[in-house]
């Protein structure tokens, strides 16, 4: 999360917030990210996904790599 946050930061983002949860649910998937409101789902990030998850929320670039599909209600 504070990687994420570092790459906005210099980026000069605006209009973005990246905020922590207690739980997402797939816990097994972890570290996870969902980006709203777009509804995209990411796992097993590591701070060297950083950029492309900025790249998402900056220009909404979906980062393939690390894609999951939402977990079933």
């Amino acid at each position: 999360m504070t990687a994420v946050q570092q790459k906005l930061l210099g980026r000069g983002a605006s209009g973005v917030l990246v905020t922590a949860c207690g739980c997402l649910g797939p816990c097994f998937d972890g570290p996870n990210a969902v980006v709203y409101p777009d509804g995209i789902w990411y796992g097993g990030l590591t701070a060297d996904d950083a950029d492309a998850i900025a790249d998402h929320l900056v220009d909404g670039i979906i980062y393939e790599a690390k894609r999951l599909d939402p977990p079933a209600d």
